[in-house]
């Protein structure tokens, strides 16, 4: 496989700070090497740069002028037949990633690993964090601006919605999965049969969508795993189910993007974090 790394290294809007400098730090644990050794090219990596002559005042405005960006890479290296694979400084970041996806394919399916929802819209939010909220900007419940802006023309199906390893959810959240046909496969859940559950859970929808985007966020692995998360739930699967469940979803769908996101080196001084995204990288795109 031709991999083309992306690097976003933004959370939110800003850049040099935090988890924006996680996917240097995640390619410098050795990302590059370690997909060679399974046999992959790798591309030299493309980094997003948001140019200060179009930054404003809305965050949200920021976030579709980067989402844009990082959403013509991706359907980029789709059209040369290559797998992109988006570090992001946090889940803002996802939003270009799926609609690349949609650009390159017709419409994006979308598989969220999190140990939150990040559903959140304005209406249902308690804390204003945008952090919360791209999952439903790609849905289509919140900011349509920002979703248009990365090439989601239309939203992801809630029948091509998948969320995966959750343990941290608020009621508005919960409820929103209630009345959306989402797949959803809780941490508490993924025990020794995660992957037959994943393929199970997975397989009577990936004709949903014509590609598919798979979404990482870190935190659904515990602080033990990736330690200096600023949000910790209370569930997290163990390492194996969550690389198995990795696998397993990375077969059960049409794979056209892979994005990993929300890794601050700072907090981590061992690195455990980096290599464990290293890990998920090889796992997601090596067993296809």
């Amino acid at each position: 496989m031709n991999i083309h790394p992306i690097l976003v290294p933004y959370a939110n809007d800003i850049a040099r700070w935090g988890a924006a400098r996680g996917p240097a730090a995640i390619m410098q644990a050795g990302l590059a090497d370690a997909l060679r050794a399974h046999g992959h090219t790798v591309a030299a990596p493309l980094e997003i740069a948001f140019p200060r002559a179009r930054r404003t005042r809305d965050p949200v405005t920021n976030l579709g002028v980067i989402a844009a960006m990082v959403s013509d890479a991706v359907a980029a290296a789709i059209s040369q037949g290559a797998m992109p694979l988006v570090l992001q400084g946090n889940c803002t970041q996802s939003v270009g990633p799926a609609g690349g996806v949609a650009k390159a394919c017709g419409d994006a399916g979308i598989v969220w690993y999190d140990a939150h929802g990040d559903m959140h819209t304005l209406a249902t939010t308690s804390t204003g964090l945008l952090g919360g909220m791209p999952y439903a900007v790609a849905l289509g419940w919140e900011f349509d601006d920002w979703r248009e802006a990365a090439g989601l023309v239309r939203p992801v199906a809630a029948r091509a919605a998948a969320l995966i390893g959750a343990s941290d959810l608020d009621p508005e959240e919960e409820a929103a999965l209630t009345a959306h046909d989402i797949a959803r496969l809780d941490a508490d859940a993924m025990g020794a049969d995660t992957a037959e559950r994943i393929t199970a859970l997975l397989t009577p929808r990936a004709a949903a969508a014509p590609g598919w985007y798979m979404h990482i966020d870190l935190d659904v692995a515990g602080p033990e795993a990736v330690p200096g998360q600023l949000t910790n739930a209370p569930h997290w699967p163990s390492p194996a189910a969550l690389r198995a469940s990795v696998v397993a979803g990375a077969r059960a769908v049409p794979l056209r993007c892979l994005g990993i996101a929300a890794y601050d080196p700072a907090g981590d001084p061992e690195g455990r974090g980096a290599r464990l995204a290293v890990d998920l990288a090889v796992a997601a795109l090596s067993h296809r």
